[in-house]
């Protein structure tokens, strides 16, 4: 009797240890907004009221998990799902569109396989104002521009998929990153290659990425494009000021520069608000200009919910006349779990 408990007693220990050298999470978020929004070619405009998802965060759920191997060395995933949650559908066709990958982590930095953020995704929102939202931020609300975003440098691809991805351990606040997607077709040569370096240390962040995705030009079958793009962010204690300079590339066809500032106002551990200026210019001599302003503020509710709201506006130009215009107001609630 006594051997048999002290048997169980054995297994139970190691079952505990075990289980602490493994972990798996489930989480998620769930985002939702409504505006009103009004867009189209000057004296043309049209204006809708949408309930849409995302306003902040895409709205999404996962599950990853880690493995302790012994030796400071881990196994890891992420199995991560979009959705829309303002009717429901999932996002794609795909069982994890957003992220799919397994990997190796240990005192050389961290590998990924799989459907995996590219370089130059993971250091785009250093810069990026109006909590780098997708939706609200004075670049990417441009997208509802004929003729393109404010900012260009938004038609990066920021996931390659079949995917290999190297991120270096931090020294001293310097770390960088690389990733390449395979094309898997021996008749193209359509895989992307990015890399990222970055310095992260006290109140100075700053970035430099680049992309290049062969053989997808907007021009030509064979057109290469080329993302590069430069940002910071600087806490003054009573702000955050941000900002950033990029430039896309298309071999045989055009350039375009794009800029923005920005600004984070704490107003207490709740309240913050944001605003921020972006505007690009192509360089093919058609002067072809888009501006965009924004404005938005977030408010704590608890440690996972919070609400916000945003106003935008946006405006493309040709030829120093504006041809098209985009503005909105809109406010959202989002959840983690």
């Amino acid at each position: 009797m006594k051997k048999s408990l002290i048997a169980l007693a054995v297994l139970g220990s190691v079952a505990g240890v075990a289980q602490a050298q493994s972990s798996v999470t489930l989480y998620g978020v769930v985002d939702a907004y409504a505006a009103r929004v009004k867009s189209g070619a000057v004296g043309a405009e049209t204006s809708t009221t949408v309930l849409n998802s995302g306003g902040l965060l895409s709205s999404r759920f996962g599950v990853m998990g880690t493995e302790d191997l012994g030796g400071g060395l881990k196994a890891i995933f992420k199995l991560e799902q979009g959705f829309d949650a303002s009717n429901g559908t999932a996002n794609a066709n795909t069982a994890f569109d957003r992220q799919s990958w397994i990997g190796l982590e240990g005192g050389f930095g961290t590998v990924q396989f799989g459907n995996v953020w590219s370089a130059f995704d993971d250091v785009f929102y250093i810069g990026n104002s109006v909590f780098d939202s997708f939706v609200f931020s004075p670049g990417a609300a441009g997208f509802s521009l004929n003729g393109g975003p404010v900012l260009s440098v938004y038609n990066y691809t920021d996931k390659p998929r079949n995917a290999i991805r190297y991120t270096t351990p931090s020294f001293g606040g310097f770390s960088a990153a690389v990733s390449h997607g395979l094309d898997e077709n021996a008749a193209a040569k359509t895989d992307q290659t990015d890399f990222n370096v970055q310095y992260a240390n006290g109140p100075l962040t700053v970035a430099f990425a680049y992309q290049l995705r062969r053989d997808s030009g907007a021009i030509t079958a064979t057109e290469d494009q080329k993302f590069a793009y430069l940002d910071a962010a600087y806490d003054l204690g009573p702000v955050v000021l941000k900002g950033g300079f990029g430039q896309t590339r298309e071999v045989l066809a055009t350039k375009t520069n794009d800029y923005q500032l920005g600004v984070d106002f704490p107003l207490s551990s709740a309240l913050t608000l944001s605003a921020g200026y972006a505007g690009s210019k192509d360089k093919d001599g058609s002067d072809t200009k888009r501006q965009g302003l924004a404005v938005g503020a977030t408010y704590t509710l608890s440690k996972r919910t919070l609400v916000y709201t945003a106003l935008n506006s946006s405006k493309r130009k040709a030829a120093g006349t504006t041809s098209h215009k985009y503005s909105f107001i809109g406010a959202g609630l989002q959840h983690k779990f």
